[in-house]
């Protein structure tokens, strides 16, 4: 019989085509601004560090967030960088993706008339803001620890 792998549960996930990245305000960071390929209201920028990772406009990216990414049949609070070590928490989520930041959401808003919402979310000075549709953003709060984990994708990867 075969065991049952249980898949990881994410607050948001979705790909997105890289509209543009803005590099003149940082040295080492750039500003990405993306639409969803799936989602027609769902947009994203962010900052990131293109030094480690570099992005082109018009490349596609899938991009999940999580608020913990220890194993799901093993779930424990991750506290500290050395929570994070490898050796500790074994395999994880983030080793399904080329980039993570850490952060914390410090503004939502959720547009009823609209059906949208957007959060905001500051990874150690990097910014988010990601706008979809309000369902999609429920489960976002202020002060949430938060994950952000990218991968670069191939055009018939992207569904």
């Amino acid at each position: 019989m075969a065991e049952e792998v249980k898949a990881h549960p994410f607050l948001f996930e979705d790909s997105f085509q890289v509209k543009t990245v803005d590099n003149s305000r940082f040295e080492r960071a750039g500003r990405m601004d993306c639409e969803s390929i799936s989602f027609a209201s769902n947009n994203l920028e962010i900052d990131i560090n293109n030094v480690i990772y570099p992005v082109s406009p018009s490349e596609k990216i899938y991009v999940a967030i999580t608020n913990n990414v220890s194993p799901p049949d093993d779930p424990r609070a991750l506290n500290t960088a050395y929570d994070h070590d490898p050796r500790l928490l074994g395999s994880s989520v983030m080793d399904q993706f080329d980039y993570v930041m850490f952060g914390k959401v410090y503004k939502k808003e959720v547009k009823k008339e609209d059906n949208l919402a957007v959060v905001w979310a500051s990874y150690g000075g990097l910014l988010m803001k990601l706008r979809a549709e309000a369902a999609q953003l429920n489960d976002f709060h202020l002060n949430d620890s938060i994950y952000f984990m990218m991968r670069k994708v191939d055009t018939e990867d992207v569904s």
